[in-house]
């Protein structure tokens, strides 16, 4: 594994702990809670659908916490895997990881934190029995927006230009996959050396990709089957 940065390592501990905190305010809330909770109001905030008060829903908050945490980490993970244990600091394949993983994991933290305020606006909701999250629900969710584009900008800005290396013809599937098993690099330069790509030659770079698909597909519908099943 490539060491992750102080920032990384930072964000990750920071995360675990809105995680816990965010399940042990909601556990610290449920006795206080309505046995029934209103969960569908009218266009006047008058609450006309109800379900009954389980740990599992209450918790729900947290269950996607730890679904952010654990599909965006998983990925954090994958970038900085590495097929051998030399490894230079310095190298520019290096830093492109580090800068990678580093912007995943800060994402995650600032969506993990989002749902710690959902969960304080839900119980809030709950008690009250009128609609709505709050005034800052909206205006947090654009914050969130807005970070995460600017964390995207800080690590495109950070991953500079790799340069070009020497053409194998033999690395390349048509024309623009890198696929050398003999490589232990995970990011590697596209051919014009303008930006990175990946080595597909590494069963990490496959694993990636079905992580990356997995936050973009999976995650929500699994997101949304718990959400319909509690």
């Amino acid at each position: 594994m490539v060491r992750a940065s102080g920032l990384t390592r930072a964000a990750a501990r920071v995360a675990a702990g809105v995680i816990l905190g965010t399940a042990a305010f909601l556990a610290a809330r449920y006795p206080s809670l309505p046995e029934l909770l209103p969960v569908h109001f009218k266009p006047n905030g008058i609450p006309n659908g109800w379900q009954y008060k389980t740990i599992p829903r209450v918790m729900m908050p947290v269950f996607v916490q730890l679904a952010l945490a654990s599909t965006l980490g998983g990925i954090g993970a994958l970038l900085l895997s590495r097929r051998d244990r030399r490894v230079d600091p310095d190298a520019a394949d290096v830093k492109a990881a580090t800068t990678a993983a580093e912007a995943v994991v800060l994402m995650a933290l600032i969506w993990v934190a989002f749902q710690g305020y959902a969960a304080a606006s839900l119980v809030s909701m709950w008690r009250s029995g009128r609609s709505g999250l709050g005034p800052g629900y909206v205006l947090l969710e654009v914050i969130g927006l807005v970070l995460t584009g600017a964390v995207g900008v800080r690590a495109q800005a950070r991953f500079g230009r790799p340069g070009i290396v020497r053409y194998v013809p033999e690395h390349w599937r048509l024309g623009q996959l890198y696929c050398n098993a003999g490589d232990p690099a995970l990011f590697v330069p596209t051919r014009d050396g303008r930006r990175w790509t990946l080595n597909f030659g590494r069963p990490a770079a496959v694993a990636l990709l079905g992580a990356i698909l997995a936050a973009g597909v999976a995650m929500p519908l699994i997101i949304l089957i718990l959400a319909l099943r509690y």
